[in-house]
């Protein structure tokens, strides 16, 4: 049994005066278009900044964010990460390329992942097909 763990995005006063940055979006797929196993991978990358908080529950950091947009699921890694634990943003980097995943890079994405799209040639739903 899973739970989804929630990202708590604090709102930014500074939002409207900031220039935006663009996030990192790991995708859950190969750049070879074969869907990245194990399936649960963007919660366990996002573990690795949670802790417990107050309530006594665990909660990511909400600078990385695992989604599932449309069928696919994706990490999101905040590009504030790279000024608050630049060694951890630079991992995250590194196991996309090491792993060939398809990165894309959003303006606010850690704001608004409802509004993310797959890019083309991202596997959306179902298992990876073998060859026959």
């Amino acid at each position: 049994m899973s739970r989804r763990l929630k990202c708590a995005v604090p709102a930014d006063p500074n939002a409207a005066t900031a220039t935006p940055r663009h996030d990192a979006v790991l995708w859950g797929t190969t750049t070879a278009g074969r869907l990245f196993r194990p399936s649960d991978w963007a919660e366990r990358l996002a573990g690795l900044t949670s802790a417990f908080g107050a309530e006594r529950k665990l909660a990511y950091s909400p600078l990385v964010c695992p989604v599932n947009v449309r069928g696919s699921q994706a990490l999101i890694v905040s590009h504030a990460l790279a000024d608050v634990e630049p060694r951890l943003y630079q991992f995250l980097l590194n196991f996309a390329r090491d792993n060939a995943l398809v990165v894309t890079w959003e303006a606010n994405a850690i704001d608004a992942p409802r509004h993310l799209e797959p890019p083309p040639g991202v596997a959306v739903r179902g298992e990876p097909r073998e060859p026959v």
